[in-house]
């Protein structure tokens, strides 16, 4: 458990170093190739629910995922940090205007327990992660919220967002480590 911990840590380091090696100009340049190819897919077309995370400086953006989400009468939701309970309340949202500034500076809705979705009800889930393996696997921050929320959104699809620097040969992962369907990378 300790070796799989160092693993996990060392790799995370390398990811935060290929990513502070990208450009501004260059992270825009990639999110909106990525964001493209998510408008472009057949998930996001069919599905009536998506959720999405609000992306800090260093990843894909994805503000404007809820924006075009809601353009086309997608219910959209977006995470809220339950500090309390350790865990992301998905919380649907009809406007960017209805955010603040969350934990790290994180844009997030107020609770609303109206706005509270189920996260078993969800059609698409996207997924943020400092990398990926082609098999799936995903390196997150170390807390595990995102990895408890995926393990209820059992029925939904999930994808990965990430800019090429993001893609390694293998994510060390053990049992609560959950895997996205897909990954869309530029």
């Amino acid at each position: 458990m300790h070796l799989l911990k160092d693993q996990k840590s060392l790799l995370r380091n390398e990811l935060r170093r290929r990513l502070a090696s990208l450009t501004a100009g260059d992270r825009v340049r990639r999110s909106d190739g990525i964001r493209k190819k998510l408008f472009q897919h057949p998930r996001f077309s069919s599905a009536r629910s998506v959720f999405t995370y609000f992306s800090v400086p260093t990843e894909v953006e994805t503000r404007s995922i809820v924006e075009e989400g809601l353009k086309k009468g997608k219910r959209m939701y977006v995470p809220r940090v339950d500090w309390a309970q350790k865990r992301i309340q998905a919380i649907e949202v009809h406007s960017l205007i209805e955010l603040q500034p969350g934990a790290y500076g994180i844009a997030e809705p107020p609770l609303d327990e109206k706005k509270v979705g189920r996260p078993e009800d969800l059609d698409l889930v996207i997924v943020p992660g400092l990398g990926f393996d082609l098999r799936g696997a995903r390196l997150g921050r170390g807390e595990g919220y995102f990895d408890r929320f995926l393990k209820q959104a059992r029925r939904a699809y999930k994808i990965g967002l990430a800019f090429e620097c993001q893609i390694v040969a293998e994510i060390p992962r053990d049992v609560t480590d959950e895997r996205v369907d897909e990954i869309l990378v530029g």
